[in-house]
């Protein structure tokens, strides 16, 4: 297991910043995005998953709580 360091953690957001608009893209198809999906569809950790995630949220694109429901825009 890799050990989480500060930089680990820049590196995850940095690769979810360059993924963060294909990654909407694809949850306004799917109406539904939460961490694991993104981890589990695009080469990206829980850590950078969260950051699209908290991304989209702060940009009104998905709702919290529980599973995030995608709005439309």
């Amino acid at each position: 297991m890799q050990e989480v360091t500060q930089e680990l953690i820049n590196e995850s957001i940095e690769k979810a910043k360059d993924l963060y608009n294909e990654v909407v893209k694809k949850a306004k198809l799917n109406r539904v995005v939460y961490v694991s999906w993104v981890s589990r569809n695009f080469p990206v950790n829980w850590y950078g998953a969260n950051y699209i995630i908290s991304r989209m949220e702060q940009e009104g694109l998905c709702v919290a709580p529980g599973r995030k429901k995608v709005i439309e825009r």
